[in-house]
């Protein structure tokens, strides 16, 4: 019996059509914006019927799961964090807008804090989620700046417009099931699990691409210029939306051993350009005395529960330096 025309084959050819049929439908949902790898403009983001909107977990944005009205109600200080791992932390109660959110309705503000942060995302994809936010009345919108996911940025954009290709030797990634395995089978986590030969060939793991990338100096100066650029515009956005924005730059922890850790964000002194009566910027090392770094950091980034309100902390006092707050009770 021909190849085509064996038990094996239908049974794989019906296992496949199973797959692509439940991913596009059963699944449709958590897929959503799956493909466009973060540069979809709303996936994630769901706007009711009765005027609600839903932050949810989906394949193209993973959101805390929030809720709030889609019109900022009059006597609601809102304010909305677009950032990466680091302000996304573990938790909304946990990392520094929540607890910017606690913070401020002990000062007897209604105010009402939502997250927008999501790991991985460089410039370009804050940006548009700085367009989404703006769309939502916040009274505030934090910004928060860094230098460590350009590569995501552009690995993902490449990825999306790739596959994206009327090219032949793209057709079979038309199909959802076949593309997610291809995405999947490159990523981080799946490097400690699949043999080498598994994973994809050109470039090889993404930490290890990531890696090489970090140190060509070329490469780090336009990351640096498309950073500035895009940055450039989210502020532009902001103002001619009339909405505040405050920019936290990120600081990284550098030493070579816990007593000489200190924090750096020379990377990010071009921020300060854009300082303006409605735009303010924050850095964050301003928020951590360097003797507390240990208690304070996971990592050269990543911040503990305790980092996050004291980060906090340093927000609502340049909010309040700003005059950028409502009277308490209103």
């Amino acid at each position: 019996m021909p190849l085509l025309l064996t038990r094996s084959f239908f049974l794989f050819l019906l296992l496949f059509a199973t797959a692509e049929l439940l991913m596009r439908t059963v699944f449709q949902h958590s897929m959503e914006g799956r493909f466009d790898y973060g540069y979809h403009p709303t996936a994630g983001i769901y706007e009711r019927d009765d005027g609600r909107v839903d932050l949810l977990r989906t394949g193209g944005r993973r959101f805390f799961p929030q809720h709030f009205a889609r019109v900022c109600p009059q006597d609601v200080f809102r304010v909305m964090v677009v950032g990466d791992s680091v302000a996304r932390g573990t938790s909304v109660a946990d990392c520094y807008t929540g607890h910017l959110q606690a913070q401020l309705r002990a000062r007897g503000l209604k105010a009402e804090c939502i997250s927008l942060a999501l790991p991985g995302f460089g410039a370009r994809r804050k940006d548009l989620l700085v367009e989404q936010a703006l769309r939502f009345q916040p009274d505030v919108v934090v910004l928060h700046v860094g230098m460590t996911n350009e590569f995501e940025d552009e690995r993902e954009w490449n990825r999306k417009n790739e596959f994206a290709s009327a090219h032949p030797r793209h057709w079979l990634m038309h199909s959802h099931f076949l593309r997610l395995l291809h995405s999947l089978k490159s990523q981080k986590v799946n490097g400690q699990l699949l043999p080498r030969a598994v994973l994809t060939p050109q470039g090889g793991l993404d930490a290890e691409a990531e890696e090489v990338a970090s140190r060509d100096p070329a490469r780090l100066k336009v990351w640096e210029q498309r950073a500035r650029e895009v940055t450039a515009k989210s502020v532009k956005r902001a103002v001619d939306a009339g909405v505040k924005l405050l920019i936290v730059n990120q600081a990284t922890r550098v030493g070579h051993g816990p007593s000489a850790w200190q924090l750096n964000d020379s990377k990010l002194a071009w921020t300060h350009a854009f300082s303006a009566p409605s735009v303010r910027i924050l850095d964050m090392k301003t928020a951590f005395p360097s003797e507390t770094l240990d208690a304070l950091f996971i990592d050269s980034s990543h911040i503990r529960p305790e980092g996050h309100r004291r980060l906090a902390e340093s927000i609502l006092a340049e909010l309040e330096r700003s005059a950028w707050l409502p009277p308490a009770g209103s």
